[in-house]
């Protein structure tokens, strides 16, 4: 290791680093705290011997200094002074210190201290090499979230979204596309989990919706091939729960498959609720084709605007008083929102008030479609 000695007395400075030199360690030495600055920014050691009464800033606060200097990596610190007391030792190690040694120093006791310091180095090496695996593949969960959830018709302005992860990014999938014969397919999906094996089930997921949509299959027809899919592909225990709808304006209906999600709420022009589409059927990818049900539900949109689609990470957000936002809080929110107002962005300003700077313990998704304007 390279080690650097910071002590003022030169006894016991020289002393230390013989022992170091015996047991093969490259030692450097400082005698003052601006020498212990510089030592360390030229030298970077792996581990720092030092006397707390060098530094210029209060004795016990003189390892987190140190440590200070290289946020970016594991530095540890020992500790080269006599304890008077244990309430000494505690607001030593209490602020940053990871061991100490006090003098006369005995060869073995060091030897044994850096050799447990060593297994400490090697432990924060590899969470240090996992963490960089982690992020590179949430870059590319993340990467391929975005490629997916960005292949959605450009001509949507009655589609208003918003997603807010709870994580590094949402795990929930939001597509949307039009058939031949001009109907608009949208599907809400909340994967269990967060990360990447949301994204590995969103592909398969996308893909299928996405060409069979274009070919003009219904989203019953969807459903079953989706559940179809993620049942082969996906292990025990992950899921999909999804909404798909299909919406067709010149017929005034909209046709529903709901497994797993929240109510879909079709509301009027005073964002009043007329009809509430509920699941009754379990999420994509637990049951086989056999047991599948890929039946639908048909109303239609007369007097009825907006059709108002969210995961349940909206209703089970929390505030800083663990009170969840609720369906009484989704239906407050649509209560005070003036008519020919942005719905989705009233109840998105609603839902982030409420949370009051808190991050929500699931994501969170939200839809709005003004089915007024959709032609």
């Amino acid at each position: 290791m390279r080690i650097l000695v910071a002590e003022s007395n030169s006894t016991g400075r020289n002393q230390l680093t013989r022992m170091l030199e015996l047991d093969g360690h490259e030692v450097w030495q400082a005698t003052t705290w601006k020498e212990l600055l510089a030592q360390f920014s030229e030298f970077q050691p792996d581990l720092v011997l030092l006397e707390p009464a060098l530094s210029d800033v209060v004795g016990c606060c003189s390892a987190t200094e140190i440590k200070r200097l290289r946020p970016d990596r594991f530095v540890p610190v020992i500790l080269v002074t006599t304890i008077s007391n244990s309430i000494t030792l505690a607001q030593f190690l209490g602020s940053g210190a990871d061991d100490f040694i006090e003098p006369p120093y005995n060869h073995l006791v060091l030897k044994a201290k850096i050799i447990g310091i060593e297994r400490m180095a090697d432990i924060y090496s590899r969470l240090e090499q996992f963490h960089d695996r982690t992020q590179q593949e949430l870059r590319l969960a993340k990467h391929m979230f975005n490629s997916i959830t960005q292949q959605k018709p450009k001509d949507t302005p009655y589609i208003q979204h918003w997603s807010l992860a709870a994580g590094h990014f949402s795990g929930d999938l939001l597509i949307f596309e039009r058939t031949p014969g001009n109907s608009l397919h949208i599907m809400l999906g909340d994967f269990t989990g967060h990360g990447l094996a949301a994204a590995i089930g969103a592909l398969p997921t996308s893909d299928t919706f996405f060409a069979m949509t274009k070919k003009g299959f219904g989203i019953g027809e969807i459903a079953a091939e989706i559940n179809l899919k993620l049942h082969n592909l996906m292990p025990t225990g992950q899921f999909c729960a999804a909404s798909l709808i299909s919406i067709t304006p010149q017929a005034n209906r909209i046709e529903v498959w709901n497994g797993g999600l929240p109510a879909i709420l079709l509301a009027n022009e005073k964002y009043e609720v007329i009809h509430q589409l509920t699941s009754k059927k379990l999420p994509l990818g637990i049951l086989d084709a056999k047991s599948f049900n890929s039946s639908t539900v048909t109303v239609t949109t007369e007097n009825m605007c907006h059709a108002i689609l969210h995961s349940d990470g909206l209703i089970e957000a929390e505030n800083a008083q663990g009170d969840a936002f609720g369906d009484h809080g989704l239906a407050k929110a649509m209560g005070t929102a003036s008519t020919g107002c942005c719905l989705m962005q009233h109840i998105k300003t609603e839902v982030i008030s409420f949370l009051g700077g808190l991050e929500p313990h699931d994501d969170i998704s939200l839809l709005t479609v003004n089915l007024g304007t959709l032609s």
